[in-house]
């Protein structure tokens, strides 16, 4: 960076960040991340690094419990593998859970068209 930064520049600069209890019960994102990894109290977990259309991004973490689910919406969109998920974009769908926090779940494969329209 060099010369005059006015705040608003360096405002665009820095990502917004969502919480995940932040989102909206239906939205549609792009996952730009997908990990697996054991978390500090040593399950395996799925993370999803998710970019909303309104540019913010959101980590979500689906534990054991979360992942059941997760699997059977990825079948039915005939996703295969994990990997497969990244660049993708996708309609989300928030499912409430008995404990803890409730998890965004893609349930539709969004395609973009010239006009930015769902196929």
């Amino acid at each position: 960076m060099s010369g005059e930064i006015y705040i608003d520049e360096l405002e665009r600069l820095v990502p917004r960040f969502k919480r995940a209890q932040e989102l909206p019960s239906k939205f549609i994102a792009k996952i730009t991340n997908v990990a697996l990894s054991t978390d500090k109290t040593g399950r395996k977990c799925v993370y999803l690094t998710l970019e909303l259309t309104d540019g913010s991004i959101t980590k979500v973490k689906y534990t054991p419990m979360h992942i059941v689910d997760l699997i059977e919406e990825l079948r039915k969109l005939g996703i295969r593998k994990v990997k497969e998920l990244e660049g993708q974009t996708f309609a989300f769908i928030t499912r409430q859970y008995t404990i803890g926090f409730p998890r965004p779940l893609p349930v539709e494969r969004v395609h973009n068209t010239s006009k930015g329209e769902k196929k």
